[in-house]
């Protein structure tokens, strides 16, 4: 299909012709001013110029250097209770001291260091004085998606894990140090950042694998705690009083623990003088419950209301007193309702007192 166009309409198009298609002017480049360099008067010294915030001259120039490493640092995370890093250290490593938990430290640590090599299928190829060197550690990724998903590796590591003691044997540092590297896809060497990330990852999977069996160890000693501490008892002015041989600090936060259980509620507190205000409030066991059943909570003998703690400190521990709203004792009986309670919730929560 062929389109015509008129003559004027042709005429009117040559003479705009100038103004539609102008070619602009080229632009002059801005050139750049330099800033010439702080000019030192004689008898000062020249400040100081740190370097490990300077730009590479390959990033500079806008190429990506080999020994720049676009991806986030990591850090050596001393997730044990018993671990801690120095600050600034050029090693990677982590700190141990000895515990309650801990025991022997070497011992402890050589025992659970081998766990987690077995544990993680690693192969130890040789191992002598406190040092492990590793076999090929393979770190893999997940490609392809749902049915036609797989594993392709990426890259493989030796390992060294030196443990260090001090000669007090209270504290041990736990050190990795790369060995060997090859990536699978690329014959090229491992820059120094990348090889320190590495380092720190494997580390960290080991001071995890401490944190957690230290975990386990925390458990157990709270589980074969005393039974109860709590007991009844008698005062001077010949009160009923809830004793126990915990600390007066201790008692107070293990009571705020408490109170969940036996359906208290604290309205306020002075924590200068030891008093909890509560509030009770018979608990409903509600639908699911009724439904599902399951271990029946203790529930106090007294009635619904305020009522207040005082908390004071005795020559075997901590005496517990309970009053009504008024601030009037409550008698015996009551008080030693109360106990049976009070040790009933104690062993299913687990708390000390």
């Amino acid at each position: 299909m062929h389109y015509w166009i008129s003559g004027s309409v042709l005429a009117t198009l040559l003479l705009s012709g100038c103004s539609m298609w102008t070619t602009p002017e080229p632009t002059t480049a801005t050139e750049i001013k330099k800033i010439n360099e702080l000019t030192i008067p004689k008898g000062l010294i020249a400040p100081r110029k740190p370097g490990q915030f300077d730009i590479p001259a390959a990033v500079a120039a806008g190429a990506k250097g080999e020994a720049v490493e676009l991806k986030a640092p990591m850090q050596v995370l001393a997730v044990s209770t018993n671990a801690r890093v120095e600050e600034d250290d050029k090693e990677v490593r982590v700190f141990f001291e000895r515990n309650e938990f801990t025991g022997d430290l070497m011992p402890y640590l050589t025992t659970n260091l081998q766990e987690f090599f077995t544990q993680n299928n690693i192969v130890i190829t040789e191992a002598a004085n406190n040092s492990w060197q590793t076999d090929w550690i393979s770190q893999f990724e997940d490609t392809g998606w749902w049915l036609w998903e797989s594993q392709e590796l990426t890259q493989q590591s030796k390992f060294q894990v030196l443990l260090e003691p001090k000669i007090h044997g209270r504290t041990a540092a736990l050190r990795v140090a790369m060995l060997q590297h090859q990536y699978s896809q690329a014959e090229q060497p491992i820059t120094a950042i990348a090889q320190r990330r590495e380092e720190v990852h494997f580390l960290n999977r080991m001071i995890d694998h401490l944190a957690t069996v230290e975990m386990e160890k925390i458990r157990a000693a709270k589980a074969s705690l005393p039974d109860v501490l709590l007991t009844r008892a008698v005062n001077e002015k010949d009160e009923a009083v809830l004793l126990t041989t915990q600390s007066i600090d201790v008692t107070w936060n293990q009571l705020e623990l408490l109170f969940e259980q036996v359906s208290l509620t604290v309205t306020d507190l002075n924590r200068t003088d030891y008093v909890y205000y509560v509030n009770f409030t018979k608990p409903d066991a509600g639908f699911w419950g009724s439904i599902w059943g399951g271990e029946e909570q203790p529930v106090l003998p007294i009635a619904e209301g305020e009522y207040q703690l005082h908390l004071s400190k005795t020559d075997k521990g901590t005496a517990i007193k309970w009053r009504d709203k008024d601030g009037k004792a409550l008698d015996q009986a009551t008080v030693y309702a109360i106990y049976d309670v009070f040790v009933a919730a104690i062993r299913q929560a687990k708390l000390e007192l």
